[in-house]
């Protein structure tokens, strides 16, 4: 989990430090910076995907071994936080703590990462690991980390391997490869003629790197669009950004035996009506989504807009491959107004549940009257700054007197609604 992210000079975000949660809500108005947030997670994405900086940020075209990387909204020209003055920022810095990694299962606390460049040239500078035992773009080791986990599968570089040689003590070594497997001889151990050699390269800085540069990639952008959510597919472990594979999706969820969690949320959403959800097969091995009440089928593009995008999003927290970070923007799409907190119930409990960290944006002042005092921790609203043009983001927690008001029964929606809380903001 991201707990800790700090941007400085990214778009319209010139300074800002956030602390995070598994569950974490974006709040504010059109052009606030919501959308600028959810492109320096983007950011970190490519990064984690070791792309150079020109591909991270102008994209990427599919090769044999990737798929198309989109690149940042606005590409290049546009990263670096621009002043009301005309001004461009001279450097982007993009600096966090992910909480726990777990890779080959060793698990590493409180790792973090550092990336900074300066746009319009090629200097573009890496950080990963604590202080001590910091990782400065040395390609070197980025390419030996890389090599043992694309060309090594876990049983030829165990985990108690990795754990040795970043203890780096021969006597613990020793005693890890006797514990693996007693049956090697003093002699084995002491050859290592088992284990890849590529793996005794690895330094302390090396294995941060990989803690990090695995963690950081497995994040899923999720808008679910009702036209593709209404087509047929095959294959599918993960959705797609728009949806894709949805089908198909349902299909291994009701192959798995997740089904029934999946149903008893649409039941929530649909009361009295949907008495099964499941996959009608095609032709030639692709499914279409379908749903009935009672006796009655309606396949996906007789289902409601609605409906479906609700389905999708619930879902994504039953997939086969689940990601790290799930990011949806605006999450209130085609919901009646009623439902949302069924909706803000299912994305807090499943994010716990499955231990995937949720980013969320809203426009609807509706769902924050849903919010625990937990949940509000981690809702952040997004200013703009009238003098400068920056993003402020800063979580409800830290408006004044808000929980004071909430505890004394004023409606937090109305409080937003109003124009209250942003007035509060902008005079602190």
């Amino acid at each position: 989990m991201i707990s800790e992210l700090k941007i400085r000079n990214f778009k319209s975000l010139e300074s800002v430090d956030l602390n995070l949660g598994h569950f974490n809500l974006l709040v504010g108005a059109n052009a606030s910076g919501k959308s600028n947030f959810l492109d320096a997670l983007r950011f970190l994405q490519g990064a984690g995907n070791g792309f150079t900086l020109d591909e991270i940020l102008d994209g990427k075209p599919p090769s044999p071994t990737s798929v198309k990387w989109d690149g940042i909204r606005g590409s290049s020209g546009y990263i670096a936080f621009r002043r009301r003055d005309g001004s461009v920022a001279e450097s982007v810095e993009l600096e966090g703590c992910i909480r726990e990694t777990n890779l080959y299962e060793i698990k590493r606390e409180n790792v973090s990462y550092r990336f900074k460049f300066e746009p319009g040239t090629s200097k573009f500078e890496q950080w990963f690991g604590p202080s001590e035992c910091a990782w400065h773009n040395n390609e070197k080791i980025l390419h030996d980390y890389k090599l043992v986990l694309s060309n090594f599968s876990y049983d030829k570089v165990f985990s108690k391997g990795l754990v040795a040689t970043f203890d780096s003590t021969a006597r613990e070594y020793s005693r890890l490869l006797k514990e693996r497997d007693p049956s090697l001889t003093a002699q084995e151990v002491e050859s290592r003629d088992h284990l890849s050699p590529e793996l005794f390269k690895l330094s302390p800085e090396a294995i941060y790197a990989a803690h990090i540069l695995d963690a950081l990639p497995n994040m899923q952008f999720l808008d679910p669009l009702p036209t593709e959510l209404r087509t047929y597919s095959s294959k599918a472990a993960r959705l797609g950004e728009n949806g894709e594979g949805f089908a198909a999706l349902i299909h291994e969820i009701e192959s798995n035996g997740s089904k029934p969690p999946l149903l008893e949320w649409l039941k929530e959403l649909r009361p009295d009506e949907v008495s099964d959800l499941y996959a009608i097969p095609g032709a030639v091995n692709d499914y279409m989504a379908a749903i009935k009440e009672g006796y009655i089928e309606f396949p996906a593009p007789l289902i409601s807009d609605g409906t479906l995008r609700f389905i999708a999003l619930a879902a994504a927290f039953f997939q086969p491959s689940m990601p790290k970070v799930l990011i949806i923007e605006e999450i209130e799409k085609g919901l009646h107004p009623s439902r949302l907190r069924l909706l803000l119930e299912l994305m807090r409990s499943q994010s716990k549940r499955t231990g995937t960290q949720v980013f969320a944006t809203t426009h609807s002042p509706t769902l924050l009257a849903w919010l625990t005092e937990e949940d509000r921790k981690t809702t952040f609203v997004c200013t703009r700054d009238t003098e400068s043009g920056a993003t402020k983001v800063r979580s409800l927690a830290e408006v004044p007197r808000l929980e004071e008001l909430v505890k004394e029964h004023y409606n937090l929606d109305e409080l937003f609604e109003q124009g209250w809380i942003e007035s509060v903001l902008h005079e602190s």
